[in-house]
């Protein structure tokens, strides 16, 4: 959204506010809800990590001071139409009882229906799995992904925490309590029920949840263990993709190689303390050694796409407590067949290990 932009009004509703005198600068987003827009604060924040929201032209953080003169430009995403599409497909489901359901996503699988992705999603396949029974939040699925309203389901309840990214405020009340990229592949748990999915965020948030994967990366780092502790925001460069930044979010990572190969490349175990969007794949390419496959991070590192025909990065396991009994559950998920044979190519130098 450029300056002097006008978005065309399938992008959505632009407006443009010019702060007149005020006695002291205020953050931009208390502005924005005070005198501006009918929003919510955390709508707002959400606004400004999509790009949508400008000051003079430029992308700043929430804390960011307006004064008097200063240009604020908004872009309102359109209101999306409802939709309930349930499809039938093949989950992969490794358990499922009356509370939680666990299945192995596949690499290719998007979690819930986006631009682009209306349907054909985790989502439409859970609202066919499920039924239509308007008693099931899971129900209310595809409904709660098109959904615009203004009240955000972020400030009643816990922030979700995930995999790959944090679990979309819209749809967490619906089942979803954390997500994995469309080319990432693993363990995923679904509640079934409210109390189910408010108890799985809370442990999501509160760190309760242990999330371990495997990754190949470009390149042999050269500590065989280690933890990135990088904060990570939207890019200002491009509001699609994610990037180390002063201002970001607190962000670690844990890692330790297990296989380095004579390609210059090696297996790693990874375990995340924390759950941003596309926190592994941009820590990586922060330390140097971008996950092989990864077309938007890794450019001229990523391999061959005949090798590495996506980001070589697959959930193994994923431990929670049962919402109900307080019981302790592990799951893993096994290799998918494109990691296995690209693992197979390969021609190892040492082993410190083997995925498990």
């Amino acid at each position: 959204m450029p300056e002097t932009s006008r978005p065309h009004p399938e992008q959505g509703e632009f407006r443009e506010y010019k702060v007149p005198r005020i006695e002291t600068p205020r953050r931009v987003d208390h502005y924005l809800v005070a005198q501006c827009v009918p929003f919510s604060r955390s709508r707002v924040h959400k606004l400004m990590e999509e790009g949508l929201v400008l000051v003079n032209g430029q992308m700043v953080s929430p804390s960011h001071k307006v004064r008097m003169g200063d240009t604020i430009q908004l872009l309102i995403p359109p209101p999306r139409q409802q939709m309930d599409l349930p499809q039938k497909m093949d989950l992969q489901i490794l358990y499922e009882d009356e509370v939680v359901l666990v299945l192995n996503k596949p690499a290719g699988l998007v979690v819930h229906p986006a631009p682009g992705h209306p349907n054909g999603t985790l989502v439409n396949g859970l609202l066919a799995h499920f039924g239509q029974n308007n008693e099931s939040p899971v129900s209310d699925l595809a409904e709660l992904a098109f959904e615009a309203k203004e009240t955000d389901l972020e400030e009643k309840a816990p922030p979700a925490e995930g995999d790959d990214g944090e679990a979309p405020g819209k749809l967490a009340r619906a089942g979803l309590v954390h997500r994995l990229d469309q080319d990432t592949s693993g363990v995923m748990v679904i509640g079934k029920t409210e109390h189910a999915v408010n108890n799985l965020m809370v442990q999501f948030r509160d760190r309760i949840v242990s999330k371990r994967y495997l990754a190949l990366v470009s390149g042999i780092p050269k500590k065989r263990r280690g933890e990135i502790d990088a904060p990570l925001g939207r890019s200002s460069h491009d509001r699609k993709m994610f990037a180390v930044r002063e201002d970001g979010k607190q962000s670690t990572t844990r890692y330790r190689v297990i296989t380095s190969y004579r390609e210059n490349c090696a297996l790693v175990d990874i375990t995340l303390l924390t759950g941003r969007t596309h926190q592994i794949r941009v820590h990586f390419k922060h330390i140097g050694h971008p996950l092989l496959g990864d077309k938007v991070y890794a450019g001229k590192n990523a391999g061959s796409p005949e090798r590495y025909p996506r980001q070589m990065l697959h959930a193994a396991k994923l431990t929670f407590l049962h919402p109900e009994t307080g019981v302790e559950l592990a799951f893993e998920a096994p290799l998918p067949d494109d990691f296995s044979r690209a693992l197979a190519r390969l021609t190892p130098l040492e082993h410190s290990g083997t995925p498990q």
